[in-house]
C-alpha cells in the first residue's frame, strides 16, 4: 500500500468557482514564535461561501475565509462589517437580506501554514467553546481571475 505525500508549496490554483462574501472580521494576532496574543489586530477578514455549497444552510454558512479580498471591490455597509463576535468568537455573518449580494468569481490557493495569519477572536477558544476555525481554510484569492458580479 502507498501513500503520496503532496507538499503545500506545490498546491496551484483551483478552478474558475463563483462564491459570496458573507461576512466578515477582524481579530487578535498571534506571535508566531511564542505562541501569545500580541496586541494588533488582524487585516479584514472575509467569509466565503461557494455557490452551491451544502453549508448553505448550515449555522455558519462558509467554506472559506480570506484576508486579500481587495476594500475597493464592494461598498459594504458600515453595519455589516464588525470586528469580533465576542459571544461565540466567530466571524460576523451579513444578514440574509446580504448574503446572495457580494458574488464573485475566481481562483484561489490555499495557503500552507507559514503563509496563514495566526489570530485568535476572543477568549472562547480559551474556554475550549466557540467558531470551529480548524473546518474552515483559509485561501489567497488569485486577484487577477476575480470578476465582481
Amino acid at each position: 500500500m502507498g501513500t503520496r505525500c503532496v507538499k503545500d508549496e506545490n498546491i496551484k490554483n483551483s478552478d474558475f468557482v463563483i462564491g459570496y462574501i458573507v461576512g466578515s472580521f477582524r481579530c487578535w494576532e498571534i506571535d508566531s514564535v511564542t505562541g501569545y496574543m500580541i496586541n494588533n489586530k488582524t487585516p479584514r477578514g472575509y467569509c466565503i461561501l461557494l455557490e452551491g455549497s451544502a453549508n448553505a444552510n448550515s449555522h455558519w454558512p462558509m467554506d472559506y475565509y480570506t484576508f486579500n479580498l481587495p476594500a475597493e471591490l464592494f461598498d459594504f455597509p458600515e453595519e455589516i462589517l464588525r470586528d469580533l463576535n465576542g459571544y461565540e468568537c466567530s466571524p460576523y455573518f451579513f444578514p440574509d437580506s446580504y448574503r446572495n449580494k457580494y458574488k464573485i468569481g475566481f481562483k484561489y490557493r490555499l495557503l500552507n501554514e507559514k503563509e496563514k495569519v495566526n489570530f485568535v477572536c476572543g477568549g472562547c477558544l480559551a474556554l475550549g467553546a466557540g467558531f470551529p476555525w480548524e473546518n474552515y481554510k483559509e485561501i489567497s484569492l488569485d486577484l487577477e481571475s476575480m470578476i465582481k458580479y
